[in-house]
């Protein structure tokens, strides 16, 4: 899963900063970044490097780093899951 779907299927209709920052990647769908599944090396930067081109706050800037911390953490667990049923 991308860091967009996941954002978007998880925070989209949340009022929270993570729902902010969901509605804005949706506003901003057809130029928002998106790394292919289980793709995360070098993503981090190119997104959050999106993100400051675009003036996000620093209050933005950390609920990304959040989410993206527990995106990868959600990705590598099922992944992990996926092996194991193999």
């Amino acid at each position: 899963m991308t860091f967009y779907t996941y954002m978007t299927r998880n925070y989209l209709n949340e009022d929270s900063p993570a729902g902010d920052l969901a509605q804005d990647m949706r506003h901003e769908k057809e130029t928002f970044p998106r790394n292919r599944s289980c793709k995360f090396d070098g993503w981090y930067q190119l997104i959050r490097s999106y993100l400051l081109r675009k003036n996000a706050c620093m209050e933005c800037l950390a609920t990304f780093d959040e989410c993206w911390e527990e995106y990868v953490r959600c990705e590598k667990k099922r992944l992990n899951n996926n092996l194991q049923r193999q």
